[in-house]
């Protein structure tokens, strides 16, 4: 974004909050406590390791794309319990609308958020991502994390994101391309196979439970449909490898939860040779992880208007 945008925005209103000294042990047993989330495999996680993950990954590396504040309005879709949503909540003086088809689990992420004190600054909306109730452009930016896969590699759904931003969308899938997805059945080359022959690979190796008939997109087709839009993050949704690595030591928020101390080696040198290549590099790692900017708004910056 240009410098004479920017600055009609206004700066950015972001602070990193002590999320350990924030979520005490009566508010973690509270929310352990919420019916639907209390039943889940999601039910031990560490509260507030998760919302520094979310803060550190996600809200943090959108400042080298956008300014933050009152004005921005910022729409996670598929936002499950809403751990970005509260991310931005807690660290920002954002506009901020979670968006989840599941009407129990974004309940149970409004009780959630209210005994974390911070539920009237999300705005809980109901509704997928094949249909998002949002307006035109209603939403500054808007995120779309590990959900694209879900929707059967649905045009609907990536024009819908499309629709509704005006300006960043921050999505994350797998890559269709990769030989091994860590996201399903993390069998070489499973994902590239018709779904019946997949299960039967599955099953060949006791993966049955993680085969969900996920499809993938590629980053070519990905970046071909994302109509109005061009990708300008560098490495994965951060502005530079660097970034990426600054966010090691994490804890990684997915099943019980686990903690990754560093980049085991042999990816870190693969990441290290490959995220040279710039915006070339989504097209060989695990992930399409993108920032993109709605193509018109490029313009704006680029003619320094």
């Amino acid at each position: 974004m240009n410098d004479s945008v920017r600055m009609a925005k206004g700066l950015n209103q972001f602070h990193l909050p002590e999320y350990r000294k924030l979520v005490s042990d009566d508010i973690v047993n509270s929310v352990r406590r919420v019916e639907y989330f209390a039943e889940g495999h999601y039910a031990n996680l560490n509260i507030a390791d998760t919302l520094a993950f979310y803060t550190d990954r996600y809200v943090k590396q959108i400042l080298d794309f956008s300014p933050i504040n009152s004005d921005v309005t910022i729409v996670d879709v598929g936002a499950g319990f809403g751990w970005l949503a509260m991310a931005f909540a807690y660290a920002t003086d954002a506009k901020i609308i979670a968006i989840e088809p599941n009407k129990a689990r974004l309940d149970a992420g409004k009780k959630i958020a209210n005994i974390l004190g911070i539920g009237d600054r999300i705005d809980w909306r109901v509704g997928g991502l094949q249909r998002i109730p949002l307006k035109d452009k209603e939403a500054d930016i808007v995120y779309c994390i590990e959900v694209l896969e879900h929707v059967y590699r649905s045009n609907d759904a990536v024009s819908e994101l499309c629709r509704v931003s005006k300006d960043l969308v921050v999505l994350t899938t797998p890559n269709l391309w990769f030989p091994v997805i860590a996201h399903d059945t993390q069998l070489p080359f499973c994902h590239w196979l018709p779904v019946p022959v997949r299960k039967i690979y599955a099953k060949l190796f006791n993966r049955t439970n993680r085969e969900n008939d996920n499809l993938f997109w590629s980053p070519y087709t990905l970046t071909k449909k994302m109509q109005g839009f061009k990708p300008i993050s560098d490495w994965l949704h951060y502005s530079s490898y660097e970034k990426f690595l600054d966010t090691f030591p994490y804890y990684l928020p997915y099943g019980e939860g686990s903690y990754i101390k560093k980049i085991s080696a042999p990816k870190k040198i693969y990441y290290s040779v490959v995220s040279r290549l710039g915006l070339l590099s989504h097209f060989v790692v695990p992930s399409l992880s993108y920032v993109f900017q709605r193509s018109e708004i490029k313009a704006l910056g680029e003619n320094g208007e």
